[in-house]
């Protein structure tokens, strides 16, 4: 890996991470979701999964939440998150959003057995208490992605093949 390779990877995971932590304090609004949707498609999965790696190691560091239980559902998610925009790079925003919406169910789902098993929560009032904080972020991520996935696309798209950072798959 050569030095813009690895600056190109600091840089974006330093986007991913930080819109993520200055959202926090609005429950379930993120850019997360979007921004790996749109570095699987642009950068492909090498250098994404590099980037969605850093980013969850740094996310539990961070939140002090440094345990399987959250690492593996966030990776689970993220990967699939990850490999959808590589797969769906070249579809319509519409279907690239409706996708993001299917992965902010799917990484939610992810947290449920964690939550009843592990930590011993009712799994009924886990779900139910969790329903507006999964619309807001199907919400957001169907948002984000029909008004900022073609515009930024095509910047991270000709700024890395300007800079020839990424071998043509």
């Amino acid at each position: 890996m050569d030095i813009k390779k690895l600056c190109y990877i600091v840089v974006l995971t330093t986007i991913l991470f930080t819109q993520e932590e200055i959202l926090t304090f609005i429950p379930s609004v993120q850019l997360t979701f979007f921004l790996i949707i749109l570095y699987g498609a642009v950068l492909g999965i090498k250098y994404a999964s590099l980037i969605v790696l850093i980013h969850v190691l740094l996310d539990n560091l961070y939140m002090s939440s440094f345990t399987i239980f959250t690492i593996a559902p966030m990776l689970i998610g993220y990967f699939i998150c990850l490999a959808g925009g590589y797969l769906l790079r070249n579809k319509n925003e519409y279907i690239i959003a409706v996708f993001s919406g299917i992965c902010a169910i799917i990484y939610s789902a992810l947290f449920i057995p964690i939550n009843t098993f592990v930590y011993h929560v009712d799994v009924i009032a886990y779900m139910i208490s969790d329903i507006p904080f999964v619309l807001t972020m199907v919400s957001c991520n169907v948002i984000s992605v029909i008004f900022l996935y073609k515009p930024m696309y095509k910047l991270l798209n000709r700024e890395i093949n300007k800079n020839e950072l990424i071998e043509t798959i």
